[in-house]
């Protein structure tokens, strides 16, 4: 039942918009600063602990490690996020809806959606300035 209570907090959270901080362009984007709040708004429904999709957990506290230094389940030989290579990171693919494998992410009831403009630059700067924690 806290899988699909979860779920559908994630879903309506992604529907609804997570606020996206501003981060002026000489500032790094940091995971627990900037990202976090936003995967927990837009990924936990379907990376919980619980029942992980892709066996990968984004829950607070967790979230940096699972994805940088780990590999892709759907795709074995690309990192999920390479420090400083978008194009060679898979979450970076997944995010563009661009992937060899899988959908798009995020996912809703609905289907995939792309994360609005200003979301997909902050994800790309965080992986271009290293990905940092």
């Amino acid at each position: 039942m806290r899988g699909l209570s979860l779920a559908l907090v994630g879903v309506v959270l992604a529907g609804c918009g997570a606020r996206v901080p501003e981060v002026p362009a000489s500032e790094p984007i940091s995971y627990a600063a900037h990202l976090e709040p936003l995967v927990i708004a837009r990924c936990l429904g379907c990376h919980e602990a619980e029942d992980p999709e892709a066996e990968l957990v984004l829950e607070s506290g967790r979230g940096f490690a699972a994805l940088v230094g780990s590999r892709s389940v759907q795709a074995p030989s690309m990192a999920l996020v390479s420090p400083g290579e978008p194009e060679a990171s898979y979450l970076w693919l997944k995010l563009e809806h661009r992937a060899p494998h899988g959908k798009g992410m995020p996912r809703t009831l609905t289907g995939s959606k792309m994360l609005p403009p200003a979301e997909l630059e902050l994800y790309r700067r965080w992986i271009e300035g290293g990905a940092r924690p």
